[in-house]
């Protein structure tokens, strides 16, 4: 008002005195105004509505936000509303893949056996284009320009999905410089990417790929609640070097996103520990709830935002003040809520994952899948009240009881999920499982009662629908991505590895020649093999059973009998918990028992007899129930030099979940040694795993030998405040064996009985260059007169210096069979096939080196015969011989003075998926153990 009253009122001439206008002119004046303000008008709407559809747009700005930001604002509004963003077409339409690789040969596959990931295998040709398949099915007669592989009846599947791998995150070797897969500095960090740390030269690709595995959802760890982005990638190697070019949706412009996030232990045990939240699954439920409380805030101001805009008019430059509501902290999580990013949730008790399905609903956001999930076979029913989708599940076949929330898990789980109507998935969580391998778990799912099927599925459809990829990936079809496996036999048959492996249409493996391979007449990947036909007896098949006749037998492989029969009349006689006959024993039955009423147990002609199996080198098996929780556990042991050597039998507990499970699995007998942060460990122990207590077993003894070996540990993992060099620890263990010759005032200590032979040594190391200095002590140590039993357990790169090993007269346990080149000074590590003809195994065989094989974790240990069965497809070698393997050969490298008392009967060859231990007589219980099962 004050602008307006400062005008001049009153002439200028004429002070005080008003001359008022003419009523004409006044009228004019009047008409003349109102006709300004018309024609203003419209030429505003005209340059207004001229503007909207305009290039060159006119502004009539209402608001001070810049006319970029306010379309960034619109363009945001308009793509979290689409509705057709993961849409696609059906995949028959499909004419190309955008990964396709220009100059890629057509490819036309002969004769196959085709698997498709969602369908009974069928006979026909397959033909890929332009990085898809173009045709399936039938006879298809090539065309000119056209490669032609001859399948000769080999089976065909899709390339193999990984849903959960940290592959090029958490490369090998294992290096702080290289270790990218948990950011730590707080436990919510959803909004850091796996794809900024992925590594394209991670050394484990080439191997991953060798094992048919095309795809693989990278994932952060799992030691945050909120870990971050990952990112969905094919293994093919590209030329860039590209993360971005090696995305399965490279060059698509709607992608899928990617959530990881994590319940339970792991949180509350990093963060806890340092002293910050949470420490509880409280305070992770209360982290969680807070992020998405913050994002579900910020959705709603974004859509507050967008619907203001609509509603501005529609002519005219008229803009909003505020820009559109971002915020990079809380955009991953929005995405969730918007179901643009597929949330994948580490969680395994059951009270975890309700708290994540009670969090999905009062969020309103969906579960694509919940990893690992032990526990998830336990409640069905509350996975399906997940918010409006029913999420899948990725999980192991057979591990178990390597923390408490692992403990109680089932190798009937994925039968109990997909019965029950969820889908179940394998996965590697690489590398704590090498993902090369990843097929082995879909195999062993088989065995647990998977069908072929569902099994194959496991690791092709199933996951690849969980991570939305389904119209391309996980199945052959029209259509299709061009990746598939060539295998050299059935994929879920023991052994079984790829020929080939395409992905795009590209072979993957160099110098295969097709024409080299033999015809598939064996496409089964199961024997069929009957159920024993338990006697009617009372006390048969209990702990009062005391002899019984085995029947239907068709191998023995005992140390001292080695007998076989095509009609499977073989038959084994027990009498007072002692073999008495092996063979034909039909003649000897009066002998024994006269008229007495026997039990017989017939095991339909296909049982096999073996001795006690032995686990040496398990870490902690029968020491520990659940290794990170302390109370569980004899302890680990301190780097002092004052202090006695430990010995294992004073910390030796019976009657636990992994001792039962290696019992039931045929493992009658554990060989443990103490842990410690020394180079000593301690003295092992060589006990029954059967026994309840160290008093039990009165016939046998629960003990098989209170010192079975003096065992120590060279390398990295020894490094400590005493011995922090390794030439350190090489140098304590030659001083020892020194001193421990020339002891004359103790020669029962430790050291002197090892000098004289009279205790085995077991060193854990894996280094060729350590190796060769422990051959090389035992060589001085013998010159000065000591008579060493020397054995090594590890022993990655022992392949290297094979026939010194033989020479030296020292025994290998390889621990594991199938090694990764995990450690910096463990690289010469022999992947097998198809990517080396030999192996660590098979290079020291062919030298003469005795070796037996051990399971790297103490819950692999009832897996113990399929590696065995493993290592037998792979050498060729004979039943007898992969018996050796995990009986009579660790025997003889640890010194056992007399042979383990026990049976162990399958029924069928328990180095074949299918079999499983039917019989089981001694091993620390008394009586006939019939038809135990794994948990």
């Amino acid at each position: 008002m004050s602008d307006y009253q400062s005008l001049p009122q009153n002439d200028p001439d004429t002070p005080g005195q008003e001359e008022k206008e003419p009523f004409y002119k006044r009228k004019s004046t009047l008409l003349l105004a109102t006709a300004a303000i018309a024609l203003l008008a419209a030429a505003s709407y005209v340059l207004g509505a001229a503007g909207e559809f305009s290039h060159n747009k006119v502004h009539f700005e209402t608001s001070g936000l810049s006319p970029e930001h306010f379309a960034h604002g619109v363009a945001k509004c308009k793509a979290i509303r689409r509705e057709d963003k993961h849409l696609y077409p059906a995949a028959e339409t499909r004419t190309f893949n955008p990964r396709f690789v220009n100059g890629t040969t057509p490819t036309l596959f002969k004769n196959g056996t085709i698997f498709d990931g969602v369908s009974e295998s069928f006979q026909g040709d397959l033909l890929v284009d332009q990085g898809i398949v173009v045709q399936l099915g039938g006879n298809i007669e090539p065309s000119d320009g056209v490669v032609v592989v001859d399948l000769k009846g080999h089976i065909v599947t899709p390339g193999i999905v990984d849903m959960h791998s940290h592959i090029g995150v958490y490369s090998w070797p294992f290096l702080d410089g290289s270790s990218d897969y948990n950011e730590l500095a707080s436990p919510t960090v959803p909004f850091v990417r796996a794809i900024d740390g992925f590594n394209p030269s991670d050394v484990a690709r080439e191997r991953v790929v060798s094992g048919g595995v095309t795809s693989s959802l990278v994932l952060p760890g799992s030691g945050d609640v909120m870990g971050g982005e990952a990112y969905a990638f094919k293994l093919r190697k590209v030329d860039t070097l590209s993360t971005e070019d090696m995305l399965i949706e490279a060059g698509v412009k709607n992608k899928w996103r990617y959530m990881k996030m994590a319940c339970g232990e792991n949180a509350k045990r990093n963060f806890g520990g340092r002293g910050k939240m949470p420490s509880t699954r409280l305070g992770e439920g209360w982290v969680f709830r807070e992020m998405f409380s913050k994002a579900t805030e910020l959705k709603r101001a974004q859509d507050d935002w967008c619907d203001a805009a609509d509603r501005l008019p529609r002519f005219g430059r008229h803009r909003l003040d505020a820009p559109f509501p971002e915020d990079l902290r809380y955009e991953s999580l929005v995405g969730i809520l918007r179901g643009d990013v597929r949330l994948n949730i580490h969680c395994y008790e059951t009270h975890d994952i309700e708290a994540m399905v009670r969090h999905s609903n009062e969020f309103k956001f969906k579960i694509a899948a919940f990893h690992h999930a032990l526990d998830a076979y336990r409640i069905p029913d509350i996975l399906k009240r997940a918010y409006k989708n029913v999420p899948a599940v990725a999980t192991f076949a057979g591990k178990f009881g390597y923390k408490k929330e692992a403990f109680q898990s089932s190798v009937n789980s994925p039968r109990i999920l997909v019965d029950a109507g969820i889908a179940v998935a394998m996965k590697s969580d690489h590398p704590i499982l090498n993902s090369q391998h990843l097929v082995y778990q879909a195999a062993m799912a088989r065995h647990y009662g998977l069908s072929e099927l569902e099994a194959i599925a496991s690791v092709t459809s199933v996951p690849a629908k969980a991570i939305g990829q389904d119209h391309r990936i996980g199945k052959l079809g029209v259509g299709m991505d061009a990746d598939l496996v060539i295998w050299d036999k059935h994929p879920l048959s023991l052994g079984s590895h790829p020929l080939q492996v395409y992905i795009d249409g590209i072979a993957q493996i160099e110098d295969v020649d097709p024409t080299l391979w033999e015809e598939q007449v064996d496409r089964t990947a199961f024997q069929d093999v009957p159920e024993m036909v338990a006697p009617k007896d009372k006390d048969a098949c209990t702990s009062r059973a005391k002899s019984g006749i085995f029947t239907g037998i068709k191998k023995i492989l005992l140390r001292g009998s080695f007998q076989s029969s095509n009609e499977g009349d073989l038959s084994v006689i027990v009498k007072d918990g002692k073999v008495v006959c092996t063979g034909d024993c039909q003649r000897q039955l009066g002998d024994h028992f006269g008229d007495d009423d026997v039990p017989t147990y017939d095991l339909g002609g296909k049982g096999y007899v073996l001795p006690p199996l032995l686990s040496v080198g398990a870490p902690l098996l029968g020491l520990a129930e659940i290794t990170q929780e302390p109370s569980t556990g004899d302890g680990n042991g301190n780097a002092n030099l004052k202090a006695p050597i430990n010995h294992a039998i004073d910390g030796l507990k019976f009657g636990g979940l992994h001792l039962d499970e290696a019992y039931k699995a045929g493992v009658l007998v554990g060989i443990t040694a103490p842990s410690s942060e020394h180079v000593v460990q301690g003295v092992s122990v060589a006990f029954y795993t059967g026994a309840q207590d160290a008093l039990s077993s009165p016939g046998t003894g629960a003990i098989l030998k209170e010192k079975a070996a003096l065992h120590v540990r060279i390398g990295h993992e020894s490094k400590s405040t005493l011995f922090p060099t390794i030439s350190s620890q090489i140098g304590f263990l030659r001083s020892s064996l020194i001193k421990g010759l020339s002891s004359v005032f103790d020669p029962y200590s430790e050291w002197a009985q090892v000098a004289r032979g009279k205790l085995p040594l077991i060193v854990e190391v894996h280094n060729r260059d350590e190796i060769v200095r422990v051959i090389q002590i035992k060589k001085e140590l013998e010159h000065l007169g000591a008579k060493l039993k020397v054995g090594l357990l590890g022993a990655t790169e022992a392949w290297t210096v094979a026939e010194h090993l033989a020479k030296a007269n020292i025994g290998v346990i390889l621990n594991p069979y199938s090694c990764t080149p995990k450690r910096w000074t463990a690289l010469q590590c022999l992947p097998g096939a198809p990517l080396t003809q030999d192996t660590g195994l098979s290079a020291l065989y062919k030298a003469g080196v005795t070796v037996g094989l051990a399971a790297e974790e103490f819950e692999d240990v009832r897996q113990l015969s399929w590696v065995a069965g493993w290592a037998r497809s792979d050498l060729g070698l004979s039943e007898r011989e992969a018996v050796g393997l995990l009986s009579w050969n660790l025997e003889d490298i640890v010194g056992l003075p007399r042979q383990p008392e026990g049976l162990v009967i399958y029924n069928g060859s328990p180095f074949e998926y299918g079999a499983k231990v039917t019989i089981l007589v001694e091993g620390g219980r008394s009586g006939i153990q019939c038809n135990p099962r794994a948990f």
